[in-house]
């Protein structure tokens, strides 16, 4: 939903313009380098995947070239499906709005994220 130019917000005609230059010269700079970023991800893989096949367990490391070579694993993170977890219950013959409270009061839920995209306006012609 577009609200209009940044000059009808008077606190943004002097401070935006320098932050949206600078933020579209970092994202030129990030996409120049993401492809090494995958191919630097898939080589790690690689060798994760030979320390494993030569034996090497979780904390395990072995020197190579001046460098420590680390195998390491992390447990997969957990979670419970409420929608599951309340059939299996109102099936074991827990009333069901018990279970749905229960599960509401012991449900976690973190600081909602807020963020600015910056992209080309439709038909913008602009500099990279």
């Amino acid at each position: 939903m577009a609200t209009g130019t940044f000059t009808n917000y008077p606190r943004l005609v002097v401070a935006l313009p320098p932050l949206v230059r600078k933020q579209r010269k970092l994202a030129a700079t990030i996409a120049a380098v993401a492809d090494a970023v995958k191919d630097e991800k898939a080589v790690r893989a690689d060798i994760d995947a030979l320390l494993v096949a030569a034996g090497l367990t979780k904390g395990e490391r072995v020197t190579c070239a001046g460098y420590d070579v680390t195998h390491n694993e992390r447990d997969g993170q957990s979670s419970i499906n409420g929608d599951v977890l309340t059939e299996q219950l109102v099936a074991a013959g827990v009333d069901r709005g018990l279970v749905l409270d229960t599960i509401a009061s012991a449900t976690d839920t973190g600081k909602p994220s807020a963020f600015a995209t910056v992209t080309p306006s439709k038909g913008a012609q602009v500099r990279p």
